[in-house]
């Protein structure tokens, strides 16, 4: 979404949002809640993230990334990121694979050697 987007969904001038983007004008709570109305937020999400002290600028693109996508696109990266705490707490590394594991016509034994077979003509 672009800033052009942003302020025609909130009613407002790309100008505007854009010395806000900037730090150089502060909105007022009425555009707050037009903000939020636009990106599908509360003003509980907005405050929270103006609240912290020191933004992680990972989670400022990650948090904008996810503001711009389709709902249903939100809804898969919420999963993607499930699935990744997920595989965080059992880590890969901790897991083996034996030959006992392997199907029966994957072993040694059953594969043809191609040194010493030949095709038919």
């Amino acid at each position: 979404m672009t800033l052009a987007d942003l302020a025609a969904r909130c009613n407002s001038h790309v100008g505007n949002l854009s010395r806000i983007e900037r730090e150089q004008a502060k909105p007022s709570l009425e555009l707050l809640y037009r903000l939020a109305q636009a990106l599908s937020l509360s003003l509980t999400d907005i405050f929270s993230v103006a609240e912290k002290k020191q933004l992680d600028s990972g989670q400022v693109a990650l948090n904008a990334t996810f503001i711009s996508l389709l709902e249903e696109d939100r809804q898969l990266l919420l999963e993607f990121a499930q699935l990744l705490q997920r595989r965080a707490s059992h880590p890969m590394d901790s897991v083996s694979v034996g030959q006992d594991s392997l199907p029966a016509d994957a072993t040694d034994a059953d594969a043809p050697n191609n040194d010493t077979e030949k095709s038919p003509d």
